[in-house]
């Protein structure tokens, strides 16, 4: 794979002929930076706002269109690719998809994707990318990283997985762990179960089910084991009183996080804390009751 072009610009909703064109030999990202965008490809139509990033295989006509009074945009033209890892289903799939305003907000894995195409832009337009090849090899890194993450995202099985029931596995165990991603990264906030099945399209009984048949415990059990090693954390590496701690993990009250904490490690988390005596002790090791 070679970064062609890497190139940033603007367009105005009065703008006379929008955005695009067709590239014969090579693959593009797209991402939006700034404003809301009607953004066509192949027949189909998607508004976004920003952030939001499409992507397209050779040959592809396209148009962008600024619905603000200007929008933002940065490219990535790829060139030598072995073989473009996506169907046309699939791109058409992920672009649509940029229509919800939260998908870069939801999880760690998606915003990943943000984080990658910025640092992959600024070695790019700084000149450090080419002045340094380990660097230039770092950007091709970041992007196959990217298309890995969006192959993940829509639940690609992958090559040689045509088997229906393989197909199904792959996306059940995708859903659990795109549910663990968001736990992990947004654990201290109020998580429901509406919230977690809205991620993954799932009905919510069926997702408690799914989650359960993988991990060996519910979302929620998840979710306050999290809680309870970030709080461990907090008590063995700070001096953070436990009222604060409380606020940090996400509990909803002392009383609660006591009784819990208790019943996992053995003692109250004011005495847990006292009797801890150095570095090796685990924070990581709840006991289960």
């Amino acid at each position: 794979m070679k970064i062609r072009y890497c190139g940033a610009g603007t367009i105005a909703r009065s703008a006379e002929s929008p955005g695009g064109g067709m590239h014969p030999s090579s693959h593009e990202i797209l991402y939006i930076t700034g404003g809301k965008v009607r953004f066509k490809w192949r027949g189909n139509t998607c508004d976004a706002e920003a952030p939001a990033v499409f992507i397209l295989s050779a040959s592809t006509p396209h148009e962008l269109m600024s619905l603000d009074a200007e929008a933002k945009f940065r490219f990535l033209e790829l060139d030598e690719l072995e073989e473009f890892p996506f169907t046309n289903m699939q791109v058409d799939d992920w672009n649509f998809m940029q229509a919800r305003k939260d998908i870069y907000s939801r999880t760690m894995l998606a915003s990943s994707i943000i984080q990658s195409l910025d640092f992959v832009y600024h070695l790019q337009s700084t000149g450090l990318a080419m002045q340094d090849s380990h660097l230039g090899e770092v950007c091709l890194l970041e992007i196959s990283k990217t298309y890995k993450l969006i192959a993940h995202i829509l639940g690609d099985p992958g090559k040689g997985s045509a088997e229906g029931d393989r197909k199904v596995k792959h996306k059940s165990r995708a859903a659990v762990d795109l549910l663990i991603d968001y736990m992990d990264w947004r654990y201290k906030e109020n998580v429901t179960l509406e919230t977690l099945a809205e991620i993954v399209a799932l009905d919510p009984s069926y997702l408690v089910r799914l989650f359960k048949k993988h991990m060996k415990m519910t979302p929620f059990e998840y979710l306050r084991d999290l809680r309870l090693k970030a709080a461990a954390s907090y008590l063995s590496g700070s001096d953070m009183p436990i009222s604060t701690i409380v606020q940090e993990t996400g509990f909803a009250s002392v009383h609660y996080f006591t009784r819990l904490f208790k019943a996992s490690y053995g003692q109250s988390p004011a005495e847990w804390r006292k009797q801890l005596k150095g570095p090796e002790s685990s924070v990581n090791g709840i006991r289960r009751p």
